[in-house]
């Protein structure tokens, strides 16, 4: 039987199975977020669902370590998603891993100004608490507890959204 016969008569194998982090080993198979096609408009909802996409891609990376979405949509003039980004690059080297750290948006008030390309929000940030990992298994640095916070998201839309600046709100 020739190979593209074995292939074809092959079983199909089962996708791989999301495994979330912890305290035996990191996430695997972790989904790729995919951008909904309203986060690509410039519009209030555009900018809502760009919002909890982007958090989306922040606890991707906090799984993977991959900040490569993240990156691509914050500016470089963003220091704080530069200092997100870090974070989430950092807490995977070496072999090291997180366990929770999970974020949820459930509520985003953006404040829309027709004609502007900058638009702001303002979003509830619940985050789990966070436990770290050395590579060996052994606890990391001490955790961090779970946080409610209010944020400023400000973002930009050209061909699309990127997050220019974002804080706690004090």
């Amino acid at each position: 039987m020739s190979v593209a016969a074995q292939a074809a008569s092959a079983t199909p194998s089962a996708p791989a199975v999301y495994k979330p982090a912890d305290a035996a080993g990191k996430s695997q198979n972790v989904p790729v977020p995919v951008m909904p096609e309203l986060a690509k408009e410039n519009s209030k909802a555009g900018l809502e669902a760009f919002i909890r996409y982007w958090y989306e891609l922040g606890n991707y990376a906090d799984e993977t370590g991959d900040v490569s979405g993240l990156s691509s949509l914050s500016t470089p003039e963003c220091k704080a998603c530069t200092q997100f980004r870090n974070a989430a690059a950092d807490s995977s080297k070496n072999g090291r891993w997180i366990v929770g750290g999970k974020v949820r948006t459930p509520r985003i008030d953006v404040a829309w100004n027709d004609g502007d390309t900058g638009q702001q929000a303002k979003v509830q940030v619940i985050q789990e608490a966070i436990t770290y990992f050395n590579a060996d298994g052994t606890e990391g640095r001490p955790a961090d507890p779970a946080t409610n916070d209010a944020f400023v998201v400000v973002a930009n839309f050209e061909s699309t959204w990127k997050v220019v600046d974002t804080g706690v709100i004090r």
